[in-house]
């Protein structure tokens, strides 16, 4: 879970805090916490707070109060998805409802070794995690009900971005030239990304759609150790769903993951034995694609909340994207 930030009053007696009030309605022993930390809060009314003592055995309890349809999503890859599959996974002590669009979900807390894709066992580990959890195969049912991570999904995010740009550079005449010279040339480079999508479409169709994490970065990774093996840890599946694996396959851009493709291909080659690494590689490169291309769409929602501040921040966020997106479609070579 992310670092702690001190943005909240708790009051006196922790018993009365809104998310071990809601605990409470899931325990019949109700445990005051010895200490709570907010691990975040957001203008949009969601909230994370570790609940220390209050889990079994007084383990710490992680509290999410986050929108309905994104709870069911997480309850479904914990409950349904990740005992099918032979991977370390935390326990999800269920959920609270607290109105018709808000839920409190808990959660074990995720400990272990903070992941680094600069240590090569790291990357190994995800590799092969990652390859099993594409091999594993999803219900039905399930798949139905998780959203779609298609790469139509992207190509939406894409044109927003894109539609999103371009209202700004017609509509704000108090955006400063250098940034609106940058803004002009990232719309041209998602243009030409547009143009290359029924190719992106042909190089990641060689995988079938599986489990996306979609947020597969360091924050939501650690490494837990046994005294014969290591595994890996993977949490936070609040942006999950049914699609291209791509995404996580995404090499180091921004705080990804970078799974080790050679650990990985190793692991789907049972089943795939025509994806070579090089293909694989093509996939990632793709995936790394479609990963800006999610952090740009999240950068044009901050320039459109209104006022400069919220514009300058966007503006800032998309001038670090540039660089990476023009160094991948050159790796692609489409640009």
């Amino acid at each position: 879970m992310s670092k702690s930030v001190a943005t909240e009053v708790l009051p006196d007696r922790l018993v009365e805090h809104r998310a071990v009030r809601a605990w409470s309605q899931l325990q019949a022993d109700h445990l005051e916490p010895t200490r709570i930390e907010i691990l975040k809060l957001t203008k949009r009314k969601s909230a994370v707070y570790r609940l220390h003592g209050v889990g079994p055995d007084r383990r710490a309890v992680i509290a999410k109060r986050c929108r309905v349809a994104t709870a069911e999503v997480e309850r479904m890859v914990y409950e349904e998805f990740l005992p099918r599959v032979s991977v370390p996974a935390l326990r999800c002590y269920g959920s609270v409802k607290e109105s018709e669009d808000f839920c409190w979900l808990f959660l074990e807390d995720a400990v272990g070794e903070v992941y680094s894709p600069q240590i090569p066992q790291h990357r190994a580990l995800a590799g092969r995690w990652l390859g099993t959890i594409h091999l594993a195969l999803a219900p039905a049912e399930l798949k139905a009900r998780l959203p779609d991570r298609g790469l139509g999904y992207y190509l939406k995010l894409l044109r927003h971005c894109r539609a999103t740009v371009r209202g700004i550079l017609a509509e704000h005449v108090a955006v400063p030239d250098a940034d609106a010279r940058m803004l002009r040339a990232l719309e041209a480079h998602c243009e030409v990304l547009e143009s290359r999508w029924s190719e992106m479409e042909k190089i990641c169709e060689v995988m079938p759609p599986t489990l996306v994490h979609d947020d597969f970065v360091v924050k939501n990774v650690r490494i837990q150790s046994s005294p014969s093996d290591f595994g890996l840890l993977v949490f936070d599946w609040e942006y999950a769903g049914w699609g291209a694996p791509g995404p996580d396959l995404a090499q180091f851009f921004l705080h990804v993951v970078s799974p080790d493709l050679s650990a990985y291909c190793s692991v789907v080659n049972s089943d795939y034995p025509h994806l070579d690494e090089p293909t694989i590689q093509r996939v990632a490169g793709c995936g790394t694609l479609l990963r800006l291309v999610d952090s740009m769409f999240w950068a044009t929602k901050w320039m459109g909340a209104g006022g400069y501040g919220a514009l300058a921040k966007g503006v800032h966020a998309m001038r670090i994207y540039e660089p990476t997106l023009i160094e991948q479609l050159r790796a692609m070579r489409w640009s």
